[in-house]
């Protein structure tokens, strides 16, 4: 008879201890997921990897054209320069791990958002850094990445390449 008791009181407490660490590991994950609608990725996303290119060359300064390449590895990216008309060399802009500030996916909007780091960029990428909106789509039939302007409204389409 004793023996039944010892049994069931252990059997309770370790249900009961269940209990408490799955509610109190639920209450710690709400915690940490501030917004529910977005995840934060410590790579690069899948759907983002590889090189995308503009189709076509557009206005840089005058007399000038320029086609921007983008690679995204799976911890870094870097963005090309192609120029077209005058002499001005193709330039390559690249950034590492530690220069990107975050990467997070908006459930709502479907749409992946790269930023970046801060202070830890050197004064010779500045100009280069900027926010990054990318919405994989389809555009005239071909696999692309809308990537929407932060004021402007024009979207640019980068494709597969």
């Amino acid at each position: 008879m004793k023996l039944k008791k010892l049994a069931i009181a252990v059997a309770l407490t370790l249900g009961i201890t269940g209990v408490v660490s799955a509610t109190t590991s639920t209450a710690d994950a709400a915690k940490n997921d501030v917004n529910p609608g977005f995840r934060q990725y410590k790579t690069m996303p899948q759907p983002l990897r590889g090189t995308w290119q503009e189709k076509s060359y557009g206005k840089y300064k005058k007399g000038i054209k320029v086609r921007w390449t983008y690679k995204f590895n799976k911890n870094s990216y870097a963005m090309k320069m192609d120029f077209k008309g005058g002499h001005k060399k193709s330039k390559t802009i690249k950034f590492s791990k530690k220069e990107i500030g975050g990467m997070y996916y908006d459930k709502k909007h479907k749409t992946y958002d790269v930023y970046p780091g801060g202070n830890k960029i050197p004064k010779s990428k500045l100009p280069y850094a900027g926010y990054m909106t990318l919405k994989p789509v389809r555009h005239s039939g071909k696999k692309a990445l809308a990537l929407y302007p932060i004021g402007g409204s024009k979207i640019t389409y980068l494709y597969w390449k």
